[in-house]
């Protein structure tokens, strides 16, 4: 299933079951009366099947939790996509994997082997903000306390979550994020202290290496909204303005990083690269060589960064990088977490229909990225102002 059909069927069906479940839930709810008080828990489950940078992005909050001294054990839910994020952060204490990339019966099976694992767990949070069957999927876990995040048209989780918190997407996501330590009555973790935590659990670094200028370039995403991604020939505009800084006698080392299906797309960006700066760079194309937490330990020792709105964005931010990064189908303010290193760079113009992902199932652009390409050049002659028409 590629992720439009998941999307289709999470908004449908799982709004049927929503309408199917909510009337049996108020009943038992009343019934049952369970005690409700998250101060009791000693085990929590974290719910998270797309988007391994959102759980970068609430490390302080996950990690708050992790360090309260009554929590015995926190647990991911989540997808195989999904599940070398949650491990290389080293906060959880199980890893549940839920196969949703072999078909619905594989899907089936997985959650049913979830439920029972999960069945009457002290809490399951629900990170999937806009997902309909994720809140189906921890009330049928019948967790003593399902918590879960609320917006203006999200009404249909009341009753199926036993705390909502507020969630607005027009702002910062870390700040809603950092609602769950609030109600466990801890606080986010400090950024230097995520750092170093986090920094503590990679392991060994490559090691530095003198009269060199180390730059990452991270430019692929996942399949949600590929309209983040740049076009290639941008990327040599870009770099050519960092390498006019640097001192004539020091060399430039290039690394490519990006998951195995990014290998061609990164094949074709290297023999660019290589084609118009010659010899004044070295290219390394990491795609598909190494795995996630590789890659993370290679954006740990770049002096620089060039990214889009991706998970290594994040992972770069939380290390302390600098980095560079172009926005456009995302907003940097409802993501990027402000940090005291004033370290990033961010480049985004805001036009009409920016931002468009998480408000609408298909960008409206089709994919033309015009925010992209003047989030580059900002005077770029563009259209500024389109019809936004679908033609079938």
């Amino acid at each position: 299933m590629n992720l439009r059909i998941k999307l289709i069927i999470d908004h449908y069906f799982g709004g049927f079951l929503h309408l199917i479940l909510r009337i049996p839930t108020i009943l038992l709810g009343k019934i049952l009366r369970r005690n409700h008080e998250l101060s009791q828990c000693r085990e929590i489950a974290i719910l998270k099947l797309l988007g391994g940078g959102s759980l970068v992005i609430a490390y302080p909050a996950l990690l708050a939790l992790r360090r309260l001294p009554n929590i015995e054990k926190l647990t991911l839910i989540t997808s195989p996509a999904i599940a070398p994020f949650g491990r290389l952060l080293g906060i959880f204490d199980e890893i549940v994997v839920v196969r949703d990339d072999r078909g619905l019966v594989t899907l089936a099976l997985d959650s049913l082997k979830t439920f029972r694992k999960m069945f009457g767990h002290d809490a399951i949070i629900d990170l999937e903000i806009h997902s309909r069957l994720t809140t189906v999927f921890a009330l049928l876990t019948a967790a003593r306390n399902r918590i879960g995040f609320f917006t203006d048209i999200s009404f249909w989780r009341r009753h199926l979550n036993t705390h909502l918190l507020f969630f607005n997407p027009t702002n910062g996501v870390f700040n809603f994020y950092d609602q769950l330590a609030g109600i466990f009555e801890t606080s986010p973790v400090d950024g230097l202290e995520c750092e170093r935590e986090f920094r503590s659990k990679l392991g060994e670094l490559p090691p530095a290496r003198e009269g060199l200028y180390r730059v990452a370039i991270t430019p692929c995403c996942s399949g949600l909204s590929q309209e983040r991604m740049l076009h290639r020939e941008e990327w040599i505009g870009i770099l050519e303005k960092r390498l006019a800084n640097l001192h004539p006698e020091i060399n430039a080392e290039v690394n490519l990083l990006g998951a195995p299906s990014d290998r061609p797309e990164l094949d074709r960006l290297s023999a660019l690269l290589t084609e118009h700066f010659g010899n004044r760079i070295s290219v390394l194309n990491h795609a598909g060589k190494t795995k996630l937490d590789e890659s993370v330990r290679i954006v740990a020792v770049m002096d620089e960064v060039l990214c889009i709105d991706s998970a290594l964005l994040h992972f770069s931010r939380l290390l302390g990088r600098k980095t560079i990064s172009f926005w456009g189908p995302t907003d940097p303010a409802t993501l990027a977490r402000p940090n005291s290193r004033n370290l990033d760079e961010i480049h985004y113009v805001r036009i009409p229909c920016s931002p468009c992902v998480h408000h609408s199932h298909q960008a409206p652009c089709k994919g033309q990225n015009i925010c992209m390409r003047l989030a580059v050049d900002p005077a770029a002659p563009v259209p500024r102002n389109q019809p936004w028409v679908f033609k079938e």
